[in-house]
């Protein structure tokens, strides 16, 4: 039951591998309906995460963005998309495991 407070929770990742390994979860929950198995997202629909050059500019942007949703037109690696993202029910150690996952796959160099 989501509101059961006897419920047992799993132990937060504690090493980079935990925490990609989580993240990789969370991504498959998540984001892959969008963004595909291999970050490529959908063409004309979805922006892709793998090599994109939106993602890799601001961190803290991406945070944001999974945090409270994102409208509008973006230009990622040259090309328009104008979708929306909604905000992710998705903890702060989630984030931080999702985006660990995204940034440790598909050659994304992050830029802080």
């Amino acid at each position: 039951m989501p509101n059961d407070k006897s419920a047992v929770t799993a132990p937060k990742p504690s090493s980079l591998p935990e925490r990609i390994a989580a993240g990789k979860i969370a991504y498959g929950k998540t984001c892959f309906a969008c963004h595909q198995a291999n970050g490529e997202g959908v063409t004309n629909a979805f922006p892709p995460l793998a090599a994109s050059d939106y993602l890799n500019a601001d961190v803290n942007r991406a945070i944001d963005i999974v945090l409270h949703g994102k409208t509008g037109e973006i230009t990622v690696n040259g090309k328009k998309y104008n979708s929306v993202m909604t905000a992710q029910t998705l903890t702060d150690d989630e984030i931080a495991n999702v985006l660990t996952y995204v940034y440790s796959s598909w050659e994304i160099v992050k830029k802080m």
